[in-house]
């Protein structure tokens, strides 16, 4: 009945919702339009400024502003730096392991969903592929054996890592904001991981989560064989490549030789390492990003094929790039219209100390349909969810992991992010959202609860 109802949702959406970059456009045009109209009623703009160019001059101001697309680019390095890593040839072997080890589609289901589960709390780039690679080597092996799989069922349970990561290790929000200079400062401060990532409450939603999501999908798993549906060796994507060039001069060499790789790999991880160790660094999106590229390059070995690896992930990298300006303008607009200051004003008359992180959850999961992406989210709500937060006397630390929970929650209907996924598995879209919405209900349900007891 609930997958069913999921299959109906994943109709509806596909056609109903556009383009990710047609709703920025629109989101675009919309916030304008109420700020203008906003700032017309309460006849806040300056004498002799129109309320359209005060409102469209703070939106070009937070388009083109440097710090907020210094924020983009960080994200892209997000996603290229776990691509790179999945793509190495020990992941890669790990995941061959791996794919040897289920004897039944109920078994095979669990395993990837926690496979899936715990990459993207270490690196959502490294969760947003490294799940479907088992899936899709799980099926390879499932065929060769006569072995009977519900292979659309491994293709969902290998998304569900998008609906954790935002608590994980490179979680957008909670790494900005222990970030100095960030966006928020002015409202919250910089804070530190110690209150988001590893505090109590996130330990418990996480681990709740990488608990539930294996058995809920071995639960998934049909009993009746006959619905089972085996993947279609003609739609698998092709195994990465891990193929070696000529060594025929120094420039070839210095791009061929493990020793250089693994060297510099080597070399830059130890850096970040002594860097935490001494306090010179705090954990945040930069030193993220910096370990995980050292890292991926020492596993690759070749600078060749690190770099070959890093082109491949930056093709998904294109809608970050394009979208986060506008998700930055939106903000900008939101904020010389005086519109955060109404919004946050309302949540503070609507809510609670105790039922505002549910709120900022619910508010969080509707948006993402919106803005399926955790960084531009973050831009538009942020400073909207802080300052109703700092009013209600909820702790910083609370409003942001209460965000970032909704923020992962809705990616269960929005299959944004599930485009790697779908490539390497050969699946469509309709062929696994009607198994995450299944998620969507059980984390709907799971998160709010732990948020009321927990806050």
């Amino acid at each position: 009945m609930i997958a069913a109802l999921g299959r109906v949702l994943s109709r509806v959406a596909q056609r109903a919702v556009p383009d990710p970059f047609v709703l920025a456009l629109g989101l675009t045009a919309l916030v304008i339009g109420l700020g203008v109209a906003r700032v017309a009623a309460v006849g806040s703009a300056p004498p002799g400024e129109s309320p359209f160019w005060l409102v469209a001059t703070g939106w070009a101001g937070s388009f083109s502003g440097t710090g907020l697309l210094a924020f983009a680019l960080q994200m892209c390095l997000v996603l290229v730096t776990g691509h790179a890593l999945a793509l190495s040839p020990p992941v890669q072997r790990a995941v061959a392991a791996l794919a040897r080890l289920p004897r039944s589609s109920a078994g095979a289901a669990a395993l990837v969903a926690l496979v899936s589960a715990l990459a993207a709390v270490g690196h959502w780039g490294l969760g947003a592929i490294v799940g479907a690679f088992v899936a899709r080597e799980i099926g390879r092996h499932a065929s060769a054996r006569g072995l009977a799989l519900h292979y659309p069922l491994l293709g969902a349970a290998a998304y569900c890592g998008l609906a954790v990561w935002h608590g994980g290790l490179s979680g957008s929000a909670p790494l900005k904001v222990a970030e100095p200079g960030h966006f928020a400062e002015g409202i919250a401060g910089v804070v530190p991981v110690s209150e988001t990532l590893a505090s109590p409450l996130n330990l418990v939603v996480t681990g709740a989560l990488i608990a539930l999501l294996p058995a809920l999908f071995y639960l998934l798993t049909p009993g009746d064989e006959s619905e089972f549906a085996p993947p279609d060796p003609n739609r698998l994507g092709p195994l990465p490549a891990t193929t070696s060039r000529a060594v025929d001069s120094l420039p070839a060499w210095l791009q061929e030789s493990p020793a250089v790789g693994r060297g510099a790999g080597a070399l830059g991880l130890g850096y970040v390492v002594a860097a935490m160790a001494s306090g010179r660094s705090a954990l945040d999106i930069n030193t993220v990003n910096m370990a995980f590229l050292f890292l991926g390059l020492a596993c690759q070995g070749s600078v060749r094929r690190y770099g070959e690896a890093i082109a491949d992930g930056a093709a998904g990298a294109g809608a970050i790039i394009v979208q986060f300006p506008f998700y930055f303008g939106i903000l900008g607009a939101m904020k010389a219209s005086g519109m955060i200051d109404g919004i946050s004003q309302w949540f503070v008359d609507i809510a609670s100390p105790t039922t505002f992180p549910t709120l900022a959850f619910l508010s969080a999961g509707i948006v993402n349909f919106l803005v399926p992406s955790g960084g531009g989210q973050w831009a538009v709500q942020g400073e909207i969810l802080l300052g109703a937060g700092q009013a209600l006397g909820v702790a910083p630390g609370t409003t942001i992991m209460a965000f970032s929970y909704g923020d992962a929650w809705t990616n269960m209907l929005q299959p944004f992010w599930a485009l790697p996924l779908l490539g390497i598995t050969g699946l469509k879209a309709r062929d696994i959202i009607g198994y995450t919405g299944v998620v969507f209900i059980a984390m709907g349900i799971l998160v709010p609860t732990l948020l009321l007891v927990l806050t």
